[in-house]
């Protein structure tokens, strides 16, 4: 068995302008922090404010002790908590992000790029490549690329603009049992499970300012890897077909 294939990447918008942008060659990358302050109004899932923490510990197996200035030493205890402790590192709130819904699939073997699967594993398969309805919140439009021409094509715009970055499937923990710290190389990349459903690809691209302002990186038009479609219409283009060897 294989680790997790990323077949498709889809990016959605609620203006089809923005998507013909985006297959212009144009990604725009909003600031880390700018996902922790979108009100909840948007009712798309979009608002997290637990985005990028760091130490997530559950107040029943809590302790920590401090030295203040002209106090001392003070030991905060469960009996001091009302509810969990978290923090957080202030410089990945300027990280540049960009989120991508993923298709991808695990548990599966990939023989000349044709996913390997027994029949009685048809209904698992199928539910890994649906897509849940609640992201096409995300926008009517949606914009379909094969990941791999995608990403290297990214990947070549951004170190000819001098971007560091780095790319992979977030991860998504419970945050009802979780307690301990995040390695730094995940936090970017580490979700709540009530995020999991959004199956998400992040590209963190290193800031060279620290402010609130985006950026747009201009990568080259896609439009020969890439499809526009309705969201609602996604679920119909996944299929799965048998083909026997003999």
């Amino acid at each position: 068995m294989s680790d997790a294939m990323i077949w498709y990447l889809i990016k959605f918008f609620s203006e089809e302008a923005h998507a013909d942008q985006f297959i212009a060659g144009n990604l725009y990358l909003n600031r880390l922090s700018y996902f922790k302050r979108i009100e909840e109004e948007f009712g798309d899932g979009r608002p997290d404010a637990t985005e990028a923490v760091a130490m997530w510990w559950q107040p029943d197996d809590f302790s920590m002790t401090l030295t203040v200035p002209g106090i001392g030493e003070v030991t905060i205890t469960k009996a001091d908590l009302a509810a969990l402790v978290s923090m957080a590192y202030e410089h990945h709130d300027y990280l540049h992000i960009f989120c991508l819904y993923a298709v991808h699939t695990s548990g599966f073997s990939c023989v000349d790029g044709k996913i390997d699967y027994a029949p009685e594993e048809a209904e698992k398969l199928h539910n890994q490549l649906r897509i849940d309805e609640r992201c096409f919140k995300f926008g009517k439009f949606a914009v379909i690329t094969p990941a791999v021409p995608f990403l290297s094509q990214l990947k070549d715009a951004l170190q000819r603009q001098g971007y560091r970055c780095q790319g992979k499937l977030v991860k998504y923990y419970d945050d009802e049992v979780f307690h301990g710290e995040i390695k730094l190389e995940d936090i970017p990349f580490s979700k709540q499970k009530r995020f999991s459903y959004q199956r998400e690809f992040r590209l963190c691209v290193h800031p060279k300012t620290k402010d609130d302002s985006p950026i747009t990186i201009n990568m080259g038009d896609i439009s020969s890897i890439c499809a526009k479609v309705e969201s609602s219409r996604l679920n119909g283009l996944f299929s799965l077909g048998v083909e026997t060897t003999q």
